[in-house]
């Protein structure tokens, strides 16, 4: 059995911060529950005292039980109270949807994942909306997350959500010059990117561009009879080759 000389030792802030993670898992909890039971908890004033000795581990706190005759234990009290389903919707988020990425499926390292959650950020969603108010998240972190990274985490997280699909390709002439043009969704959704296509080893020149279609002109030379090769860089994210036949 611990004892209190067994703990590690802790500092308030990582304290708080456990304790804090720990709630937001029960609220979100509680969010999901209320979508069925439009009260929980209705037991009122109930008061509970507990002797435990609590133990740090540096990311969690867990709490052993005293026995009966052991010296040293700390208190906890614990008050339960009733919540309703409007208040939760008041105080909580939306509990995360199929449609909803979790900060679980992105690639960051473990240390930045558990910055973003102490600061209640649980999904990708949370991190567009910090973004859209210009939050500095390295000062506000003490430079414990790269805004750069995250940046780069939520640009694939995007171009993910929207995939590249081609459903028409056709060739024209302008003049003397041969025009391809490249038809289908979520193209060129990025306005910080300009589309790059390379036609048989040579770069092609993009006219037009935008979710739906691609235009670009290619040199006559380039061209040529049977099957000829496309490749596009859209974006950081998004590559795709396409075989033609002419």
């Amino acid at each position: 059995m611990a004892t209190a000389k067994n703990n590690t030792l802790w500092n308030l802030e990582s304290f708080i911060d456990s304790l804090v993670v720990e709630l937001d898992k029960a609220r979100e909890t509680l969010a999901v529950k209320a979508i069925n039971r439009p009260l929980t908890y209705t037991v009122k004033d109930v008061g509970l005292d507990l002797q435990l000795f609590p133990s740090y581990n540096g990311e969690q706190v867990q709490f052993i039980t005293a026995q009966p005759g052991q010296s040293g234990a700390s208190k906890l009290s614990i008050q339960l109270g009733s919540i309703t389903d409007q208040q939760i919707r008041q105080t909580s988020k939306e509990p995360i949807t199929v449609d909803t990425k979790s900060i679980d499926e992105i690639e960051v390292d473990n240390e930045t994942r558990k910055t973003l959650r102490k600061m209640g950020v649980t999904s990708v969603d949370d991190l567009e909306k910090l973004e859209k108010k210009n939050v500095d998240l390295e000062k506000v972190t003490n430079k414990k997350v790269s805004y750069k990274t995250l940046a780069d985490v939520l640009q694939k997280s995007k171009r993910g959500s929207l995939p590249p699909s081609v459903g028409k390709v056709s060739l024209s002439m302008s003049g003397n010059k041969p025009v391809l043009l490249v038809e289908g969704d979520n193209l060129h959704v990025d306005d910080k990117f300009e589309p790059v296509a390379v036609v048989n080893d040579q770069l092609a020149n993009i006219i037009a561009s935008d979710k739906k279609q691609i235009m670009m002109e290619i040199r006559p030379e380039v061209m040529k009879g049977g099957k000829n090769e496309l490749v596009m860089t859209l974006d950081p994210y998004a590559i795709f080759r396409l075989e033609i036949n002419n």
